[in-house]
This record gives structure tokens, C-alpha cells and sequence, in this order.
């Protein structure tokens, strides 16, 4: 059964080993394969500057991915999924639904009956596990830094 661990600077070398599992995402979201302990710290602090909830996602006491999500985007005021990340270590054996259904639960208990996120539009397999998973495509949209990206919304079933 996953839980969460509020992640926190005490958490970077965690976080360090499960996104540079994945190369490829870092690559297309950071433009560099391999992060630095710098890059954790600096989304650590920007995740705390705009309230997002950052978290470490555990099963039987290893680190199995990061969630980050913010309760409401001041762009469109709907809850968001900013990261959602497991170990590549751990991929292909349902702990990204498992996650993602975690986050439903928190969510009902919030009484939020739907969330959106992005997806960098090169991200072939992201977009296929969203709409596995649910997701509708609502629109695409522009990153800050210029990167594509399509925006997915999730209805949340609160009756769980």
C-alpha cells in the first residue's frame, strides 16, 4: 500500500535518485538527462513559493515516486497535478495508478470533483497513461519556458 511523505530538503537525494530514473522526462522537461541536487532544491523552493503540496511516495519503506500537486491554479482556480513521477525502477507495475488513485482519495476527501495537469506534448507514454487513466484532453497550451503541452482534465468519482 503507497503512502506519502511531505518531501523537504531532507528529501533531495530521494528525489534525485527517482527523477534521474527517468532521463528521458528530464530531458524533455529540463533539457538536461541527469538533475542536480541545485535543480531539487530550486523545485523545492518553487513548489513552496506558489503552495504546492510536494510529496515523496513510499511502499514498505523505499521510495517509489514524487507527487506535487496545487490546489488551485490561480490561472483557471482548478486543482492541478504538477508532478506525478515514479521511480524508473518501478514503472510497469501500477504504482502510477496506484498514486494516481491515492491522489482521488485525497482529492474526495477535499471535496474536489475534478483536477487537470499537463502533459509535454513529446511525451508519448505520459499521454498514454493519462488517458488510460481517465483523462480527457481539454486543450493545448505553452509552458513559461516555451514547451508544448496539452492540458487533461480527471473527474474524481467522490463516492469513491
Amino acid at each position: 500500500m503507497l503512502s506519502l511523505m511531505k518531501s523537504t530538503h531532507e528529501h533531495i537525494a530521494s528525489e534525485l535518485a527517482v527523477l534521474n530514473s527517468n532521463p528521458y522526462f528530464n530531458f524533455i522537461s529540463k533539457d538536461k538527462e541527469r538533475l542536480t541536487e541545485e535543480d531539487i532544491a530550486a523545485d523545492l523552493k518553487d513548489a513552496e513559493h506558489v503552495g504546492a503540496e510536494r510529496y515523496i511516495i513510499r511502499e514498505q519503506g523505499n521510495t517509489v515516486g514524487i507527487l506535487e500537486f496545487l490546489m488551485i491554479n490561480p490561472n483557471d482556480s482548478c486543482p492541478w497535478i504538477g508532478l506525478l513521477v515514479i521511480h524508473g525502477a518501478y514503472k510497469g507495475r501500477g504504482y502510477g495508478k496506484a498514486a494516481l488513485e491515492l491522489y482521488d482519495t485525497i482529492m474526495r476527501e477535499r471535496g474536489v470533483s475534478s483536477h487537470r495537469l499537463g502533459v509535454l506534448a513529446s511525451n508519448a507514454a505520459a499521454h498514454a497513461f493519462w488517458q488510460r487513466n481517465g483523462c480527457v484532453p481539454v486543450k493545448p497550451a505553452v509552458l513559461p519556458d516555451g514547451k508544448d503541452i496539452m492540458i487533461y482534465e480527471r473527474t474524481v468519482d467522490l463516492d469513491g
